[in-house]
């Protein structure tokens, strides 16, 4: 749902910026500590720690059956496809709102939980991004801009085995 209005294009930088004040929000640390680990195992097409940071998050309680599961990691997998490999991604290359919608049915039968609060209002930030990038044909190096920050992030509970960046 992205409101053009909200961009301003600086055109030395050759980039956009986003203007949108509504856009802002605080997020707990243990949330983006988490949810940096789940955009690394999607990039990753790493099952077990989807899984591990989906029920650490709350979008999973545990108890779902395997078929909920499996959509579950699909979803993820897909929405993970711009950081899945090296150098530029097309964003026009693929339609990943289709292909995570194809699996809605299954996840909406067999959820046991609602997703946490915080990714109502992140992941609408994230899809405008997406879909901003497909309007206007981006080609982004997602996967080196994602473990560029990774690699420099301070997670508060360090005891935790770290996610590589080899898949």
């Amino acid at each position: 749902d992205p409101n053009w209005s909200n961009f301003l294009y600086d055109d030395s930088e050759r980039q956009f910026n986003l203007i949108d004040f509504g856009a802002a929000r605080e997020f707990p640390k243990k949330f983006v500590d988490d949810y940096l680990r789940m955009v690394v195992a999607c990039a990753n097409r790493d099952r077990a720690g989807v899984l591990e940071m989906s029920r650490r998050l709350g979008f999973l309680t545990g108890e779902e059956p395997e078929v909920m599961l499996d959509a579950h990691v699909e979803a993820a997998f897909i929405v993970g496809v711009p950081f899945a490999t090296p150098g530029g991604h097309d964003f026009r290359a693929n339609n990943i709102t289709h292909s995570v919608s194809n699996l809605g049915a299954t996840m909406l039968k067999y959820r046991l939980t609602p997703p946490p609060d915080e990714v109502y209002s992140l992941h609408r930030k994230l899809s405008g991004a997406f879909l901003a990038c497909i309007k206007i044909g981006a080609v982004v190096p997602c996967r080196e801009m994602l473990f560029k920050v990774y690699e420099q992030y301070d997670f508060s509970d360090d005891h935790l085995e770290v996610l590589s960046n080899t898949g």
